[in-house]
């Protein structure tokens, strides 16, 4: 609880921005955050679906719609500029992170224990 409150005041304290700002023009950040997005949309699809057409597909395309509503609404709520670069390089980030589900291994099924072939020889009838 305590090392929560410290972050919290630490956070109300410092002047954090919603954006930060490592590179000049921002792609690295781009395709770090289409990265993130697309690696874990389509790890998630893959575990519930099986099919990493299907995953890779829908991570990529997750992460590309993402980037452009963040595009869409950056000049409203952020004050900044609408970039098609920012949102290509966003898509780019979410075709490269959603390439993690072809690295997946096919899960096998588990196979269900037989509770009576364990107490088959039991002394306990």
């Amino acid at each position: 609880m305590k090392k929560i409150l410290i972050i919290l005041l630490f956070a109300y304290v410092s002047n954090l921005s919603a954006q930060p700002i490592i590179s000049d023009k921002g792609h690295p950040e781009h395709i770090v955050a289409g990265a993130v997005i697309g690696a874990g949309v389509s790890y998630l699809v893959y575990k519930k679906t099986d099919n990493k057409l299907k995953a890779w597909l829908i991570g990529a395309a997750s992460a590309a719609a993402l980037g452009y509503l963040k595009e869409s609404v950056d000049p409203k709520w952020f004050g900044g500029v609408k970039s098609n670069k920012d949102f290509g390089y966003t898509a780019l980030g979410g075709i490269i992170g959603a390439g993690i589900v072809i690295t997946l291994k096919k899960r096998k099924a588990k196979a269900t224990p037989n509770i009576m072939a364990a107490f088959k020889n039991s002394p306990i009838q």
